[in-house]
């Protein structure tokens, strides 16, 4: 039998439970004991119970919460913040000047077509009397007279009668043309007209006029024609008298007569091109003025009234068909699309030779100054045509604008929106000039 008492050996020192505990660690230095025990032995050491590991469910929650987050702000830019600015820069041509056309009161779609527009204004004075005179004064006036027969030219000579309703017989002072019935641009027709002066057949205040007063041709009386030219008076006809009237020494006359034709040039000047119309310009040189005769009435105390009348009558031409024919002369590669000036200030329309008084006929019209021409396009239908689109479309929806629009940019927000704003208001359109 072996004596243990002497096997002192580390192995078979009792080591207490409570000296375990004591030195790091309780239970778990026991376990490795018992583990190197079994390990020597050549016995696997037991297996550990898994410990199920306690989730972080609030750090899921929070990383979640931002998720949702990041989504509905993405959302908000891509919906409420969504906005596109598209820059458009058009097509333009300089045109070196002059250029001469003609320009006609009638003519087929495409033809530069001039219109007439006529002013009246009047002019009175007083001067004093010197004695009297017996006088036989015949009334004047002006009128309007009308082709709405075809679009030839109608000439009527000097002292052409003109007729009321009630008889009364007028003639016109001068030779006239007028015009032939008028071709819009627009397609639509208008009756040639041209205002002349007019005096009264017989002397006396019977055939003074004060409302406007329709007038006939008598000489095409039984012809198509009668009923398709018509003369309506501008203003009142006046000055009509017989009888003793206050007299006027000739001086005073001449010196009355300057006075008013002074006043009537400034004026029916200013008057006619501010009749002129949206969309039309004045030809230069083109302004013509006629007067009526002197009209004298007596006046308050030993003065007498003395009146006249002025005419003014110029072509105008509208903008859009003046650029149109420009470009098709000075530009080789218009094809006929929609074009207008970029500054019609700059432009000069001049009638060459200018001065004239009888307005009829083609016009010969030079252009100067430094015009640039600049094509046309609805920017508000090309917006139209691109709202809800994919952005890759946008230079094929581009091209149908062609050759109006020269460059062509679209920037869209946020920037990974790939389609155009459904809404027309966050959608910008900027045309550079």
């Amino acid at each position: 039998m072996l004596d243990t008492r002497h096997d002192r050996s580390i192995r078979n020192i009792p080591v207490p439970s409570t000296h375990h505990n004591k030195i790091g660690g309780g239970m778990q230095r026991q376990q490795d004991y018992d583990d190197y025990e079994n390990d020597e032995a050549g016995i696997p050491p037991p297996r550990r119970p898994k410990v199920p590991h306690r989730r972080n469910w609030r750090a899921v929650g929070l990383v979640g919460g931002v998720v949702v987050a990041c989504a509905i702000a993405g959302l908000l830019l891509s919906t409420v913040f969504e906005s596109a600015t598209v820059t458009l820069t058009p097509k333009t041509g300089s045109v070196t000047t002059p250029q001469n056309l003609t320009a006609a009161p009638n003519g087929p779609s495409g033809t530069l077509l001039y219109q007439t527009i006529t002013a009246t204004q009047y002019a009175s004075t007083s001067v004093t009397a010197n004695g009297t005179q017996h006088v036989s004064h015949l009334a004047t006036g002006m009128v309007t007279l009308y082709n709405t027969y075809s679009a030839t030219t109608q000439t009527l000579t000097a002292n052409t009668r003109l007729s009321t309703a009630d008889g009364k017989i007028y003639r016109i002072k001068n030779a006239v043309t007028i015009p032939g019935i008028v071709t819009k641009s627009d397609g639509s027709q208008g009756p040639g007209t041209v205002t002349v002066s007019v005096t009264a057949d017989k002397p006396g205040a019977d055939y003074n006029q004060t409302t406007p007063v329709q007038m006939t041709i008598p000489g095409f009386k039984g012809t198509a024609k009668y009923a398709k030219f018509l003369a309506q008076s501008q203003g009142s006809i006046s000055g009509g008298l017989v009888g003793d009237v206050p007299a006027i020494a000739p001086a005073d006359m001449s010196n009355a007569q300057n006075e008013l034709k002074q006043q009537l040039d400034s004026s029916i000047r200013s008057a006619a091109i501010s009749q002129v119309p949206e969309g039309f310009v004045a030809v230069n040189g083109s302004l013509g003025v006629t007067y009526t005769d002197i009209n004298q009435t007596p006046g308050a105390g030993n003065t007498v009234n003395l009146s006249e009348g002025a005419t003014a009558t110029v072509a105008i031409l509208r903008i859009g068909d003046l650029a149109s024919a420009l470009a098709s002369q000075a530009l080789p590669d218009y094809k006929g699309e929609s074009i207008a000036f970029r500054d019609l200030s700059k432009v000069t329309v001049s009638l060459v030779p200018s001065g004239a008084t009888n307005i009829t006929g083609p016009l010969h019209i030079s252009v100067g100054g430094t015009p640039v021409l600049i094509w046309q396009f609805d920017a508000a239908a090309l917006k139209q045509a691109l709202l809800g689109k994919d952005t890759s479309s946008f230079q094929n929806i581009i091209k149908g604008y062609e050759p109006a629009i020269a460059t062509a940019e679209a920037s869209v927000r946020p920037f990974w929106k790939a389609t155009f704003p459904s809404d027309p208001n966050k959608v910008t359109v900027v045309v550079s000039q």
